[in-house]
């Protein structure tokens, strides 16, 4: 399995705006995607379609306290982590997936 890194995300993604807390990104590593919380694990990248459910839930600090180091999204956010800013986030996770071999919402290791 190789590693993948940040900067292999930022190659990846086409319709990068702007990117925030991003010093070093060929030195962090990512291990897997995903655009549930929940199910984000240690080292993940989250996408992040809206910030807060419909119960006033942040998904944001969900997605960190589970073990995510950087999120992808279309939308401002307030977060510690790197935070990639796309234009089209539907795009964006496509290609993730595409890069992470995942299917849906589920976030799984990445192997190539």
């Amino acid at each position: 399995m190789q590693e993948l890194t940040l900067r292999d995300v930022l190659a990846t993604l086409d319709s990068v705006l702007s990117w925030s807390y991003l010093d070093r990104p060929e030195e962090m590593a990512i291990h897997g995607v995903g655009a549930t919380p929940e199910k984000i694990k240690k080292m993940f990248l989250y996408v992040c379609k809206r910030p807060i459910n419909e119960r006033g839930v942040d998904l944001v600090k969900t997605a960190i306290r589970n073990g995510a180091v950087a999120i992808v999204t279309d939308r401002p956010i307030d977060a510690r982590v790197p935070v990639i800013y796309c234009r089209d986030i539907s795009r964006a996770c496509e290609q993730l997936q595409a890069l992470f071999g995942t299917e849906g919402n589920h976030a799984k290791h990445a192997e190539r």
